[in-house]
């Protein structure tokens, strides 16, 4: 391929520059179009065919709408994608739903996302409920994350929340979803989680591929240019004090380069990112986030969208009805539902087909439909698997992180792992992508 012929730009007292961005994510795309906006010529390159990393859509024939890879949707406080929607003009595409939560236990499911339901569930005593109320009014309301850095999750809610609540509602899903690694994982994550939910859920018409193309195409009218199935073999330094980025056997020098891809392949892409920047990023562990995806003519999950499953005898942590979310007219009168879990590295489920993970899930999947193990007639099935999907949040975990600027001049890192205290998430790949934008902007003369 042939380096990317770009428009000539006059430059004026406002110092624009030629930056290139790896990775199509919602980080690399927010950066891209900030960047853009501003007038520098940006250019994104994503080895997928597809942009929006995790939250990228597919569709079937039949289906007016995109579907994600991975559920998704957005709480009603995430300000920045928010924002980021109005200002493209798709205020108009969102919805907004309060759809049920539930967590399974001993076998029935049971509403857990209000007050009210959380003193109706009859697997805590009246003081449980007390002390699980007050624990979560306590996350609402204080604001001092960094304190609860330097303790962990399973101590802090043993402690205050109590052991039967520990044992019944928390353990199973820290677990659940960490493995191993949750007697690590500290409280200010946990934190994060609770403070950051509302009862109403957002949804965009479409799927989050309409924010997708519309960022793409927002790029590409402020003068940027999107390539996809490129991969970007290395950025070396070169002269002039520019970086070049090598991709297709084609060398082209940039300005700026913004990485916004995991650590360990950011770290294969720029071996000239000094050990020392890396060191600390490379102790964080990772777990992987797969996704079994089945179509149905009739409905698993009955009125409820989000299954929390408590039950660690089942193979999966989540169960995830979209069409009790998004009506199913959108998806060719199908019903959609995920089953989720976060696997660590060399887990066996990750190394299975659809076919293995399909009939490993089953006898699971019909103790959730109701009637109970009645015929189930699945249309089609879907498996997805994003690596190091989510960053383990230790105990003092965001002095792990580094500044975004690398100590090579003119290259910048930003990716999943610098989102602290919150969980990973496109709202917060968004206001990342901002923030890199955002100094590689700033330092536009240096």
């Amino acid at each position: 391929m042939p380096a990317i012929e770009r428009c000539t730009l006059t430059r004026d007292t406002i110092t624009l520059m030629d930056i290139a961005i790896i990775g199509g994510g919602f980080t690399g795309l927010a950066a891209a179009y900030y960047l853009a906006k501003k007038g520098h010529t940006v250019t994104v390159f994503e080895k997928e065919a597809y942009l929006g990393g995790l939250a990228h859509g597919f569709k079937e024939k039949s289906w007016d709408w995109h579907i994600e890879a991975a559920y998704h949707h957005l709480f009603t406080n995430d300000r920045h994608i928010l924002a980021l929607i109005h200002e493209l003009g798709l205020q108009d595409k969102l919805i907004i739903k309060r759809p049920i939560t539930a967590t399974l236990w001993k076998g029935a499911m049971y509403q857990l996302d209000s007050p009210k339901h959380l003193f109706l569930f009859p697997g805590l005593s009246l003081i449980d409920k007390i002390r699980t109320a007050c624990l979560l009014a306590f996350f609402k309301f204080f604001p001092l994350w960094k304190t609860l850095e330097h303790v962990t999750a399973e101590r802090f809610l043993t402690s205050v929340g109590g052991k039967n609540t520990w044992k019944i509602l928390w353990e199973p899903l820290l677990y659940g979803k960490f493995g191993t690694y949750a007697p690590l994982v500290a409280a200010s994550w946990f934190w994060a989680r609770i403070v950051k939910r509302t009862p109403s859920l957002c949804y965009i018409a479409g799927g989050f591929h309409t924010l997708v193309i519309a960022l793409e195409k927002a790029i590409v009218s402020h003068n940027g240019a999107v390539v996809t199935s490129t991969a970007v073999q290395s950025v070396t330094k070169a002269a002039n004090d520019t970086l070049l980025v090598t991709y297709n056997d084609t060398k082209q020098p940039f300005d700026r380069v913004l990485i916004t891809v995991p650590t360990l392949l950011a770290a294969n892409i720029a071996p000239i990112i000094p050990a020392s920047y890396l060191r600390a990023l490379n102790t964080v562990p990772h777990v992987s986030a797969q996704t079994l995806i089945i179509e149905t003519d009739r409905p698993i999950l009955k009125n409820v969208y989000w299954l929390n499953v408590t039950d660690r005898s089942f193979p999966f942590l989540a169960a995830v009805a979209h069409a009790n979310f998004m009506d199913p007219k959108h998806y060719g009168g199908r019903h959609l539902t995920y089953f989720g879990n976060y696997l660590p590295p060399n887990h066996p489920y990750l190394s299975m087909t659809k076919g293995q993970l399909l009939k490993e899930f089953m006898p699971f999947i019909k103790r959730l439909h109701v009637p109970v193990n009645s015929k189930l007639s699945i249309v089609n099935s879907y498996m997805f698997v994003g690596p190091y999907a989510q960053p383990v949040h230790e105990i003092r975990y965001s002095e792990k992180i580094p500044s975004i600027q690398t100590p090579v001049p003119h290259l910048y890192l930003a990716n999943m792992d610098f989102v602290v205290p919150w969980d990973r998430g496109t709202n917060y790949a968004v206001e990342l992508g901002q923030k890199a934008a955002k100094i590689i902007h700033e330092n536009r003369y240096s």
